[in-house]
C-alpha cells in the first residue's frame, strides 16, 4: 500500500512491511531546487515503481547515484549509512523490510564537482548522513586490500579512481617502491651506524619487523596482505625450525670444536630459520599475482620450512611420517570435508618419503636429486639449504590417491629405478591441485579473506570459473586471475558489506600506526606489546605473532575469533599508548599529520580536528552523537570543564577514537 503526503521535509512516500504490521518504510525526497553549478541538483521524483525497486528521476549533471538507507526503529530514526554505490541508473534494487521492520531512504546525485545536497531537515540543517558513500566506500576498499588508511593511499584513489586503485593494487609491479624512503630506510637502513638492514631478515624479530613494516609503510598494501595470507595458509613454525637449526650448527667448546659449531651461538640457527620463512612468504608474494595454485602447493611442499615443520624429514620407506601428508589434504588444498580419505592419507605419506635437507651448489638449488655439499657449515663454498631427494629412503612401491572416485590417481611403482621416486610428489600435487574439492576450497577461503566471511555457493562458482580458465596468464589455477575476480564482484563494493569483517590484532595494531602516521622501527615497544603478556597495554589475545605459530592451521583470519570484551579493553588501550604516549620507536605524528593537511590545532577548530580523524578512521561515518561526543572530549578538561585543548589533548582524544568499535572493523 502507498501513500502520500506533504511536509516541510519533502514528499513522503509509505509502504507497509507487511500484512500484518503497522510499520512502514518512508522513502524521503529531499530533493527540489536549482542544482548548483556542476554539481548535481536535488533529486526529484523519488518512489518504489514496484515492490522492491527505488526509482527516481533522471539529473543530467549526475555521474552516478548514491542510495542511503536508515532504520525507522532508531530513535529519531539516526542518519540513513550507504546501501548503494555507485548506481549508474534511476533505479536500486532494495529488498523489503523484515516484518515489524521499517526504512527510510535518501538518494544523491554525484559528479566529478562534488556530491548533491542530501536535502534539509525540519530546523533547516543539512540533513547528516553516516559518511558519504565514495568516502564510506573508499575506506571500506582501504582496510580490505591493505591495512586501512595513510595519505598516500587516499591520494592514490583521488587521483586514480576507487576502480583505478584497485586494478594497481591487483599490478603491484606498476607501483614504485624505489622513492619510498619510509619503507626502504627501515628495510634496509634501519637508521643504524653503520646500517644494519633487516631484508633479508637475520632472526625472527627482523622477520617480524619485515612484516609490520611492510604493512605501515608499503604502498603495495595488498601485495602484502596476500602475502600474509598465504604464509599463514601454509604456516610453519620459525620456533621447531630454529630448533632443528640450532642443533646443526651447535655451540662451540673451549676448541671451537665440533666443526660445524657456531662462533656466535645461536645467531646460525636463528638465520638460517628465518631465511627459509622469508623464502617461503617472498615465493607467495610473487606467486600470488604471477603464478598459479599448483605452483604454490611444490613451493610449500618443498620448502625447508614446511618439510622441518611438519617432519617430511623424518619420513622413511620403514616408518612414513603423516602429518604433511594430512595437513596437506586438510589444511591446504581439499578442505577437512573435501572427499578423501585416511588411505589417501596413507599412501600421501609415503609418497613423500625420502625427502630431507641439504646443503647444494648454487647450479643445484632446484634439483633435488643434484649432489649434496657435505661441509654444509663452510660458508667460504657457495650454496643453500634446500630439498634433496634420498631414493633409499623412499618407498617405492605404487601407491593410489582418490581411490574409485573420478579424481583416481595412480603412482606408478619405481622399485626397478628408485631414482624416478622424485616424480612421485610431483604426479600427486597435480591430482591434489586439480581436485574440484581444492578449487572451491580456496575459492571459499579467498572470498572469506577480502569480500565476505560467508560467501555463497554462486560466488564460489564464479571463482572457480576463473581458476579452470586455462587462457589466463598463469594457466589453470592462476592466484591473480583469481584475486581479481573475486574483488571484481558486487558484492566487494556492496556497502550493505562494510564493518561486517572485524580486523586482526595485527591488521588493528597496522591499520593504528598508518592513520596517525606513526613513526616506528617495528620491534622496540612493538615486540613488547605483541609478545609480553605482563605488558597490559597491547596483549595481543594468544600472541598474535606471524611465522611463530606453532599449530599447523595458522592464526585465524576472521576478526570475531579474536574480538571479546578483554580483547576490546586491550585494543582501547593501545590506541591511547599510539596517539598520546610515544616512545622512541613507537611514535606518532598526529600534530603535523592535521597542520600539513591544513587543520589548525588551535583551540576553536575541535571541529575541524574531529572531522579530519572522522573520514581518516571511519570514513567519515560515525554518528552524529559519537562525532560530538570527541569534539566534547577534546573541548574539555578531565573535570569535565570548557577549556582550550594542547596537542596532548587532541593526540589523547585520537587516542580514544582509535578505540571505537568501528576502527575494530573492516
Amino acid at each position: 500500500m502507498k501513500g502520500a503526503q506533504s511536509g516541510s521535509e519533502g514528499d513522503y512516500f509509505m509502504r507497509r512491511v507487511s500484512p500484518s504490521c503497522l510499520t512502514v518504510a518512508s522513502i524521503l525526497v529531499l530533493f527540489a531546487g536549482a542544482a548548483a553549478a556542476q554539481v548535481p541538483g536535488e533529486i526529484q521524483g523519488v518512489d518504489f515503481s514496484n515492490a522492491q525497486t527505488l526509482a527516481w528521476d533522471s539529473d543530467g549533471s549526475a555521474e552516478f547515484y548514491n542510495v542511503y538507507r536508515g532504520d525507522l526503529g532508531v530513535l529519531g530514526n539516526g542518519a540513513p549509512r550507504c546501501h548503494g554505490h555507485p548506481v549508474d541508473g534511476t533505479s536500486f534494487a532494495t529488498p523489503d523490510p523484515e516484518p515489524g521492520t521499517g526504512y527510510f531512504y535518501i538518494v544523491t546525485g554525484e559528479a566529478a564537482a562534488g556530491e548533491g545536497t542530501p536535502g534539509l531537515e525540519s530546523s533547516g540543517q543539512s540533513r547528516a548522513t553516516l559518511g558519504s558513500c565514495t568516502n564510506v566506500v573508499r575506506h571500506h576498499v582501504l582496510n580490505r586490500l591493505g591495512f586501512g588508511w595513510n595519505e598516500w593511499t587516499r591520494d592514490r584513489v583521488e587521483t586514480l579512481g576507487l576502480q583505478g586503485y584497485v586494478a594497481e593494487q591487483l599490478t603491484p609491479t606498476l607501483i614504485s617502491e624505489s622513492d619510498n624512503d619510509e619503507l626502504n630506510d627501515r628495510l634496509f637502513d634501519v637508521f643504524g651506524a653503520p646500517p644494519d638492514p633487516i631484508e633479508p631478515p637475520d632472526d625472527i624479530i627482523e622477520q617480524l619487523q619485515q612484516q609490520f613494516i611492510r604493512g605501515v609503510y608499503a604502498r603495495r598494501q595488498l601485495e602484502q596482505q596476500v602475502a600474509t595470507f598465504w604464509a599463514n595458509h601454509f604456516n610453519t613454525d620459525w620456533q621447531k625450525i630454529s630448533e632443528l637449526y640450532i642443533g646443526a650448527f651447535p655451540q662451540c667448546d673451549d676448541m671451537g670444536l665440533p666443526v660445524q659449531c657456531d662462533p656466535n651461538y645461536p645467531a646460525r640457527g636463528y638465520y638460517e630459520a628465518s631465511k627459509n620463512q622469508h623464502g617461503e612468504i617472498e615465493g607467495f608474494r610473487q606467486l600470488a599475482f604471477k603464478g598459479n595454485f599448483r605452483e604454490m602447493l611444490d613451493l610449500s611442499s618443498k620448502s625447508p620450512a614446511m618439510i622441518i615443520y611438519l617432519d617430511t624429514i623424518v619420513s622413511g620407506f620403514a616408518i612414513p611420517n603423516e602429518n604433511y601428508p594430512r595437513e596437506l589434504l586438510e589444511l591446504h588444498a581439499l578442505g577437512v570435508d573435501g572427499g578423501y580419505t585416511d588411505d589417501d592419507i596413507i599412501n600421501l605419506s609415503k609418497i613423500y618419503t625420502g625427502w630431507r635437507l641439504c646443503k647444494k651448489a648454487p647450479d643445484d638449488l632446484d634439483d633435488p636429486v643434484a649432489p649434496c655439499i657435505s661441509e654444509y657449515w663452510d660458508d667460504s663454498v657457495p650454496g643453500g639449504i634446500v630439498a634433496t631427494f634420498l631414493e633409499g629412503q623412499h618407498d617405492c612401491t605404487a601407491k593410489t590417491l582418490f581411490a574409485a572416485t573420478p579424481q583416481q590417481i595412480i603412482i606408478p611403482d619405481t622399485c626397478a629405478n628408485p631414482i624416478d621416486g622424485v616424480s612421485d610428489t610431483k604426479i600427486a600435487l597435480d591430482a591434489i591441485a586439480g581436485h574440484p574439492s581444492t578449487k572451491r576450497f580456496i575459492s571459499k577461503k579467498l572470498l572469506q579473506r577480502f569480500v565476505t566471511d560467508d560467501p555463497t555457493e554462486a560466488m564460489i562458482d564464479v571463482l572457480v570459473a576463473e581458476w579452470n580458465d586455462a587462457g589466463n596468464t598463469h594457466g589453470v589455477g592462476d592466484m591473480g586471475a583469481v584475486l581479481e575476480a573475486a574483488l571484481g564482484m558486487p558484492e566487494f563494493l556492496d556497502p550493505d558489506g562494510i564493518g561486517d569483517k572485524i580486523k586482526t590484532p595485527m591488521e588493528h595494531f597496522i591499520s593504528s600506526a598508518r592513520a596517525v602516521r606513526a613513526d616506528i622501527d617495528g620491534v622496540t615497544a612493538l615486540i613488547s606489546q605483541t609478545d609480553h603478556a605482563g605488558n597490559e597495554v597491547y596483549v595481543v589475545q594468544a600472541q598474535h605473532i606471524p611465522h611463530y605459530n606453532p599449530v599447523p592451521t595458522g592464526w585465524a583470519e576472521d576478526g570475531g575469533s579474536w574480538i571479546n570484551t578483554a580483547g576490546t579493553l586491550v585494543r582501547q588501550n593501545f590506541g591511547l599508548h599510539l596517539a598520546a604516549e610515544p616512545e622512541p620507536g613507537f611514535n606518532n605524528d598526529v600534530i603535523g599529520l592535521l597542520l600539513d593537511n591544513g587543520v589548525s590545532t588551535l583551540p576553536g577548530n575541535a571541529d575541524a580536528v574531529i572531522d579530519f580523524f572522522n573520514d581518516a578512521l571511519f570514513g567519515g561515518a560515525l554518528t552524529p552523537a559519537e562525532r560530538q561526543l570527541a569534539i566534547d572530549y577534546l573541548s574539555t578538561d578531565d573535570n569535565g570543564t570548557i577549556a582550550p585543548y594542547n596537542n596532548d589533548r587532541i593526540r589523547e582524544t585520537v587516542g580514544i577514537l582509535l578505540g571505537f568499535p568501528q576502527f575494530q572493523e573492516q
